[in-house]
């Protein structure tokens, strides 16, 4: 464009103000009347400029005399279902575009009237306070694209006391407008200031207020208190933030195993759960699905916060109960008895308990193979007598403990315990090779003196007496050894 044709004189554009602002104040200073004068004399569509469109920015900034990146960077542009601002997406209710709020002594400070600049800091619906003056910041009745078109007149309260405190979180914000994320951590650098600013938020109104109430239901000062919170825990990073939900957790009522996470963590579930689907909240999501996963007895297929449970990190009595068609109560009489649950705990008691399932697996693995004891013999290749004598002995052991509380119904052994004393067995040498030895089954030399079963059996396993396996048989049957070796190791 021409210089000829630029705006006389020349109004820089602050650093710190909103597109409209500017718009406004050249407005005011060029034909003394408000937005949309100036820009049909520029003939640039008066919505498209309000929206934030690209096109009608950029020929304003070129009328302007300023910088086309400069302007754009400090526009707010309407899109469907918010606002985008400097490449972030914002919710309506978190950003506005409309001048809404200001602090009058910072407008005294501009000067008259058509001087007054609309700071991008007051457009963040969590600022409530100017971080200049320590006073809290005043509503226009009525929202308006400028400050010139919302406000007549500037009365400044003399009397406003000072603020007690700057939140942490306006600092924070007033750097990320003036610096961008270069100056952030890296935990935050890869964040919206939304989702740091609504997680902060919800985490502090769930940490200083009941887990029930609604952030939006709080004061301004309660908010402001909240988010400081929230927002010194967050900025942090997600191992500060996994010892808030802790916390939380911790703080809440619940206290059975089948609560769900509403019950544990409120409104900060609920948030997640049903009001973040048109938008991502960020890592504060994945941090609270990992923590319920952590905590509670989630199902496989289970959706927590938008995702399926793909692997089960725990059981409780009655995901137990259910996995392994068992009547609860009698389910919780079988923990006890192998000293999952604590003795003499009531239904209720052990209802509260949950297992890692990766440990419980085995258990369950163990009770859906288990053995009764009428085929164990056969299993271990005994005689019903060796059986019965290898029982008494504990050198095989039932799933249920002999001496757990309670009568146990039907003593049944686990595979994987049979399978590791059959094992031992396996390990003997083979026989054939053996013919300088007289070789026979371990009831010929129990007869010929040589000792018990017991006795026999546990010199063998202990290494201290030879024996070898006999091919075609299995388990105890194919075990021979020299009834003269096993008199002369009874003698020592």
């Amino acid at each position: 464009m021409d210089p000829l044709m630029r705006l006389q004189p020349y109004i820089p554009l602050h650093p710190d103000e909103t597109a409209l602002s500017f718009a406004g104040r050249l407005a005011m200073a060029h034909t003394g009347q408000f937005l949309t004068r100036l820009l049909a004399d520029m003939r640039i569509n008066t919505e498209h400029f309000v929206l934030g469109r690209p096109d009608a920015i950029s020929a304003f900034a070129e009328i302007a005399g300023v910088g086309k990146d400069e302007l754009l960077n400090a526009t707010m542009r309407g899109i469907l279902g918010g606002v985008e601002f400097r490449g972030e997406r914002f919710h309506g209710a978190f950003l506005s575009r409309a001048a809404d709020k200001f602090c009058p002594y910072c407008l005294a400070e501009d000067g008259d009237r058509q001087d007054w600049r609309q700071r991008l800091l007051w457009c963040f619906a969590s600022v409530h306070q100017c971080p200049r003056h320590r006073i809290r910041l005043e509503r226009l009745v009525a929202p308006a694209r400028t400050l010139q078109e919302g406000l007549s007149y500037l009365t400044l309260p003399y009397d406003e006391a000072a603020t007690k405190f700057l939140p942490r979180y306006l600092s924070w914000l007033q750097s990320r407008l003036d610096r961008g994320s270069a100056a952030d951590t890296p935990w935050l650098a890869s964040q919206s200031i939304q989702q740091i600013l609504g997680a902060g938020l919800m985490l502090g109104t769930a940490l200083t207020h009941a887990l029930t109430v609604r952030a939006k239901t709080l004061t301004a000062e309660e908010q402001e208190a909240a988010l400081d919170h929230g927002f010194n825990i967050y900025s942090q990073g997600a191992e500060r933030v996994i010892s808030a939900l802790d916390s939380i957790r911790a703080a809440s009522k619940a206290h059975a195993v089948q609560a769900g996470p509403l019950a544990y963590y409120g409104r900060l579930f609920e948030w997640l759960d049903r009001q973040c689907n048109d938008r991502d909240p960020g890592p504060i999501r994945d941090l609270l699905r990992d923590h319920i996963i952590k905590h509670d007895v989630i199902d496989v297929g289970q959706v927590v916060l938008g995702q399926e449970v793909t692997e089960r990190r725990f059981h409780s009595v009655q995901s137990l109960s259910d996995a392994l068609r068992i009547e609860r109560r009698r389910m919780s009489r079988l923990l006890q008895k192998l000293g999952k649950v604590p003795v003499g705990a009531s239904d209720a008691e052990a209802g509260l308990l949950r297992f890692e399932a990766n440990e419980i697996t085995t258990l369950l693995t163990d009770f859906e193979t288990a053995i009764p004891m009428v085929e164990v013999a056969d299993y271990i290749g005994a005689s019903l007598f060796q059986m019965q004598t290898l029982y008494a002995a504990e050198m095989i052991e039932p799933f249920v403990p002999r001496k757990a509380r309670g009568d146990v119904r039907q003593v049944v052994f686990a595979r994987r315990s049979l399978d590791a004393f059959l094992a031992r067995l396996s390990e003997l040498p083979l026989a054939e090779s053996e013919h300088s030895r007289d070789l026979h089954p371990i009831s010929y030399v129990c007869q010929r003196g040589a000792g018990t079963t017991i006795e026999v059996l546990s010199a063998i396993l202990d290494g201290k007496l030879p024996a070898f396996r006999k091919t075609g048989e299995h388990g105890l049957a194919a075990v021979v050894l020299s009834p003269s070796e096993a008199l002369a190791c009874r003698t020592v």
